[in-house]
């Protein structure tokens, strides 16, 4: 008789297990964004298979200066976003989130320019790594965009709950990966 009463009520879980259970989720999605690091990492390795440490005279480094930048700003404002969430602020999220989006999207938007208009001859070693290195980063910040922009939907529509804070916070910290990502891969392509 007991366990017919037992498997009748829904099961609530403790402060204690969502806090494991959050844990949990923390860690499978620090797992994915180490998986999403593995492209980078092979671009890193060609560009000095490839070319080593030259970097050409003509690269546009006052355009690559400013999208860095730009992108730098988007990163701390998804620090905000995500800290604002932890809070249980959805207003101060969507604020720090339209931020971010409008300093990422300028930034993406100047690789994308970047992308386009370059100085260097695609058929060149520097030139096949360098347009890869920066199409992958331009896919993986409109991707990031993309995720940024269906949070902040998200949230105006249902709020922040405690099912769905990690979420939110997740996106943010999306975001901070991608940014990561285009820092070390400015240094790697304009500096090293």
């Amino acid at each position: 008789m007991a366990a017919k009463t037992a498997s009748a009520t829904p099961q609530t879980l403790s402060n204690i297990d969502k806090i494991i259970e959050h844990r949990k989720m923390r860690s499978a999605f620090a797992i994915f964004l180490f998986s999403m690091s593995v492209p980078y990492f092979m671009m890193i390795n060609v560009r000095y298979i490839m070319i080593g440490g030259f970097v050409p005279p003509a690269l546009d480094q006052m355009t690559g200066g400013i999208e860095t930048a730009l992108l730098i700003i988007s990163l701390l404002t998804a620090v905000g976003a995500a800290r604002r969430v932890k809070n249980g602020d959805a207003l101060g999220y969507k604020r720090l989130t339209d931020a971010t989006l409008l300093f990422g999207g300028i930034g993406t938007l100047m690789q994308v320019y970047e992308l386009w208009y370059h100085p260097m001859n695609p058929m060149s070693h520097y030139g096949e790594t360098f347009l890869a290195t920066i199409g992958l980063s331009m896919v993986m910040g409109l991707i990031g965009l993309l995720v940024l922009y269906a949070g902040r939907e998200r949230i105006k529509r249902i709020g922040i709950t405690e099912e769905n804070q990690l979420g939110y916070e997740m996106v943010s910290w999306f975001w901070i990966f991608t940014v990561i990502t285009w820092l070390a891969m400015y240094i790697d392509l304009y500096f090293l």
